[in-house]
């Protein structure tokens, strides 16, 4: 009942800012890993989070830090997302070349990397290590039957991170991996 709930409340916001029908198929209350992705990055007692790709800013509104910044590419997706959460989370448009914040401490983007070649996600993380304490990201399993584009395993992190912690979070296919950046 609850998911039907909130997609209903969802498909509202998509009928008044025009976003993307994805956005509101998968409600919070259908997706625990946005919980279990704040609770990983709470547990950091992180200053500044950073999430790339964040969509309406369900895991941003879940974190606790006096700096909270989402980027996203989806003008649409921001709007909505501000109406939901206010001053309490800064969103910005833009992916990963925008990030401009000179300290990070926690950068997160989980749920759309595997629509994109390694070597294409590997250009886009690299720089942005030398001011990163955390990486949190999710890699998809290779036996995974959804259809994915690219299973990552981020081979690219070898001698830069190190995995400091894999979750579940009750998703079937997917691993929630919190890298330590050396």
């Amino acid at each position: 009942m609850r998911i039907a709930i909130d997609q209903v409340a969802l498909g509202g916001l998509r009928l008044l800012f025009g976003f993307p029908p994805w956005h509101m198929s998968s409600p919070t209350s259908r997706r625990a890993y946005r919980r279990g992705v704040a609770m990983l990055a709470n547990g950091l007692r992180p200053r500044c989070v950073v999430e790339v790709g964040c969509g309406l800013g369900s895991i941003l509104s879940r974190v606790s830090a006096a700096e909270r910044i989402g980027y996203d590419v989806d003008r649409a997706v921001l709007r909505a997302a501000r109406l939901r959460h206010g001053r309490a989370v800064t969103f910005r448009e833009g992916s990963f070349d925008d990030v401009e914040e000179p300290a990070i401490d926690v950068l997160i983007a989980v749920n759309w990397l595997h629509d994109f070649a390694p070597d294409q996600v590997a250009a886009w993380l690299r720089p942005l290590l030398p001011k990163t304490r955390h990486v949190l990201m999710d890699r998809v399993e290779p036996t995974s039957p959804l259809p994915y584009r690219h299973h990552h395993d981020f081979a690219f992190l070898d001698g830069l991170a190190v995995a400091a912690r894999v979750e579940r979070f009750d998703e079937e296919h997917r691993l929630f991996v919190l890298y330590e950046v050396l």
